[in-house]
């Protein structure tokens, strides 16, 4: 994987990037909305090997299996943050995150990193949308999502049947490819006019 933008680069990491990637990892805002990301508990170590197990699936062009691309900054070469990219195993759908490092917020490099790897990753694999969930109660990265091409689909609530509870609120959007041929990309707002039947059938 490589793509450029305008200020960033999209690659592959290498396994000098393991303490970046740990970094990003223990960054304050990344571990408050998605503390499980890579694991919940992870070494440097550790990081090196998810590296190279995200790199075998780029090899094999494994496009379910989740893996990690650094985000570089062109003007310092520093890697910035990372896209994380795979088949959401509840959804079965193809979904699009972003992990960015808080000196580095609030500057649009994830939503420009997310709009360009979104139309590479559809075109490439030939996916009509991808989907982005994220909990409700992050609104920078729901502005993220907005700027980056995506639009809300709806409020959506888990309900964990393992605990016979109700789990927490998130956001689902949807991105779809600009050469996507479905003929109605729906987003929720379409209204619904019944069910259309066949005069011949009946």
């Amino acid at each position: 994987m490589y793509i450029e933008t305008e200020r960033l680069i999209i690659r592959d990491f290498c396994e000098a990037d393991a303490p970046t990637l740990y970094d990003i990892k223990y960054d304050g805002q990344v571990r408050y909305f998605c503390p499980d990301f890579l694991d919940v508990d992870v070494s440097l170590r550790d990081t090196e090997e998810f590296i190279r197990k995200f790199n075998s699936y780029e090899i094999k062009k494994d496009i379910d299996a989740w893996r990690r691309y650094a985000i570089e900054y062109k003007r310092s070469h520093e890697v910035i943050g990372c896209l994380c990219f795979g088949l959401q195993d509840m959804l079965f759908e193809y979904e699009l995150g972003w992990m960015m490092k808080s000196a580095f917020t609030k500057n649009g490099f994830a939503s420009e990193a997310a709009c360009v790897f979104s139309e590479y990753i559809c075109d490439t694999h030939n996916l009509s949308y991808l989907i982005v969930v994220m909990d409700v109660d992050n609104p920078a990265s729901m502005r993220c999502a907005e700027k980056a091409g995506f639009r809300l689909f709806e409020k959506r609530t888990v309900y964990d049947y393992s605990c016979n509870r109700y789990c927490d609120d998130y956001f689902y959007f949807r991105r779809y490819s600009s050469k996507c041929t479905l003929v109605s990309k729906f987003y929720g707002d379409i209204p619904y006019e019944g069910r259309i039947v066949n005069a011949d059938n009946e």
